[in-house]
């Protein structure tokens, strides 16, 4: 093998070599989280921590609890608000597993109104670009819109984070959004991610953005864990996510753990930038081959 081809493969395995960034969207579940008002809380009803055995000793601990399936970190099955709608042991594992994600940034005007209704223009203003068909598996591109509003700096005050129990206050899609996400992307379009504890807003009455949601089989994904970290990391771009509910059956909803995957390759490079930069690797490989043969030619010559 030439010495321009061996340094060509170690710098093309290096720049390839890039790690997964894994980054958690879920809230660790205990009894003081917030809640909406309907919902079953949290609760341990049994915690046991021992010693066992005198003889041989060794440690068993086993837990009890009971809980709603829109606690902590969630996911909302359509079944929830619709009779004919996946239960969330239907919901097909390719709309959860390695889809598409992307993140809306709104915390501004939601700073400036705790019971914002984000709109049509805010997603038209954030260049949303969604192809037909992923290019990489040749199937349909399956994504899940996510909306950053800033609320997981409340996080886990209830007051703050949902308000009272006759006063709840949090942003939400409109009515509006929802129809326009499900006219606009059809099956590309499989849910609504939030870092509140509702795609609708707090005052809501009629939960219009679930019931149409629930009615096209779009989940949704609420109280996630949302950073200004994350948003930094993605910017505008897609990015990987992985959505792990509780398979129960016949659920309306259920716990889940929510996890994004990055490709530091894919966030900081392009196809055409990483072509370039192997035709530079490579002649600047052959380059240090004519001078290493010309050194290698002259100290034979003596």
């Amino acid at each position: 093998m030439s010495f321009q081809c061996l340094l060509f493969l170690i710098i093309l395995h290096s720049s390839l070599s890039v790690p997964l960034t894994f980054i958690d969207l879920s809230h660790t579940i205990h009894p003081s989280i917030p809640f909406f008002p309907s919902q079953v809380r949290f609760n341990f009803t049994q915690r046991i921590a021992q010693w066992m055995n005198e003889d041989n000793k060794f440690f068993y601990a086993t837990n009890a609890f009971t809980t709603g399936e829109h606690m902590g970190t969630h996911i909302d099955a359509p079944y929830h608000f619709s009779p004919t709608g996946w239960k969330v042991d239907e919901i097909p594992f390719s709309h959860l597993i390695s889809v598409h994600a992307r993140i809306i940034d709104v915390s501004k005007r939601c700073s400036q109104d705790k019971n914002y209704l984000i709109t049509i223009d805010d997603v038209k203003r954030s260049d949303l670009s969604v192809p037909e068909i992923d290019a990489e598996t040749g199937e349909r591109f399956l994504f899940v819109l996510i909306f950053y509003t800033g609320w997981t700096k409340y996080w886990p005050d209830q007051t703050a984070y949902a308000g009272n129990n006759s006063d709840v206050q949090f942003p939400g899609l409109s009515e509006q959004l929802a129809i326009y996400l499900v006219n606009t992307y059809g099956d590309n379009f499989v849910g609504v991610g939030i870092d509140t504890l509702s795609t609708d807003y707090g005052q809501s009455k009629t939960y219009a953005v679930h019931q149409i949601l629930a009615r096209h089989n779009k989940y949704g994904l609420e109280n996630l864990a949302l950073t200004e970290n994350l948003l930094n990391n993605v910017q505008k771009n897609f990015f990987t996510l992985d959505v792990h509910p509780m398979k129960i059956g016949n659920g309306t909803g259920a716990p889940c753990r929510v996890v994004v995957r990055l490709n530091g390759s894919k966030q900081n490079t392009n196809w055409f930038g990483l072509l370039i930069f192997f035709i530079l690797t490579f002649l600047l490989g052959f380059v240090i081959k004519i001078v290493y043969d010309f050194k290698c030619t002259q100290n034979k010559e003596y």
